[in-house]
């Protein structure tokens, strides 16, 4: 069953000689909702006449709720309703991600299949994402020629850059539009990070302890200070966003953080005194990178691994989320 588009049932003759003994044409095309096909029925999407039988009798499908009636279905189904242990142990489960344009579709039903025959809702949380569109607003379809290529993006940009422009300014059940000036502002960002790296491990190339939070936070210097201040605010904001699913905000934190605050004011602030800020350099740049993860996941790690730090994680990925 399509629910984009309406379905075209074709009757063969044998099925047409069973129905018309009890139904005229027109009596199912008015709305005669039972009917029961051969085995193997044939369907056509086209007006008649039917390219397979040469009949006219094309009728169009006019039960759809079918598709949505199972769907609905969907939370209990999975889980193995009623005495399977994953639904014992799963339902309810906690978070739903779809797209908005679903919500009365298929949201709809599954909440009310769930609580109809558990009494309880089947998701604690319905994040509805960003549908993307082309820059002129247009739902994407293969049709208008308008579709752009994830894998394509990748291989022209980075995986990072098209995760990145994928979440950042897309705000919950909105419309998210994608273009190539948005992927080439999201590599540019993707290679400030890179370079801002580089410029960090290259003041001391060897293994040096642990920092110190405590020596860090004591540190006197102004601009130490400064951008302490300012990295514990984003980690704040940053940590609220994301646990309200306001990914969008979360990854506009950051990015502003890291460019503006961190590279552009005190870096260039350090440079007469890397030396001696560098275990600040450092510490900002691990916890940095940490923030980043979530948005931009293959850069960051790459680095993090490169990091001249003693008692590391396996990988970023585990790493203890900045506090």
């Amino acid at each position: 069953m399509d629910e984009k588009h309406s379905r075209l049932e074709c009757f063969p003759p044998n099925c047409l000689g069973t129905l018309k003994n009890k139904y005229n044409f027109q009596e199912i095309k008015s709305g005669l909702q039972n009917l029961i096909a051969t085995k193997n029925p044939v369907y056509s999407l086209e007006d008649g006449p039917c390219k397979k039988c040469g009949g006219n009798n094309i009728l169009q499908e006019t039960d759809t709720f079918d598709t949505w009636f199972m769907s609905g279905q969907w939370p209990l189904t999975t889980l193995g309703y009623p005495d399977s242990k994953d639904f014992k142990y799963f339902y309810p489960t906690s978070v739903l991600d779809t797209m908005w344009d679903i919500l009365f579709f298929w949201v709809a039903r599954m909440m009310m299949f769930g609580l109809y025959f558990t009494k309880k809702a089947p998701f604690k949380v319905i994040y509805l994402h960003s549908r993307v569109v082309d820059e002129k607003g247009q739902k994407m379809s293969k049709s208008k020629g308008n579709v752009i290529d994830p894998m394509l993006m990748v291989e022209k940009y980075g995986a990072d850059a098209l995760r990145m422009a994928l979440v950042f300014g897309a705000s919950p059940g909105s419309d998210i539009r994608i273009n190539d000036d948005k992927m080439r502002a999201m590599r540019n960002f993707s290679n400030k990070i890179w370079n801002a790296a580089r410029f960090v491990l290259a003041i001391n190339p060897g293994q040096i302890e642990n920092v110190s939070t405590t020596k860090i936070i004591k540190t006197k210097h102004r601009d130490d200070r400064w951008i302490l201040k300012e990295l514990k605010k984003s980690n704040l904001k940053i940590t609220k966003f994301i646990e309200s699913y306001r990914f969008d905000l979360g990854a506009q934190e950051i990015y502003h953080f890291f460019w503006h605050a961190f590279c552009d004011k005190y870096i260039e602030m350090s440079k007469e005194r890397k030396e001696e800020a560098y275990p600040i350099l450092l510490y900002v740049l691990k916890e940095s990178l940490a923030l980043l993860h979530p948005f931009i996941p293959f850069i960051t790690e790459e680095i993090y691994q490169s990091l001249p730090i003693k008692n590391k994680k396996e990988c970023l990925m585990v790493e203890d989320w900045p506090k």
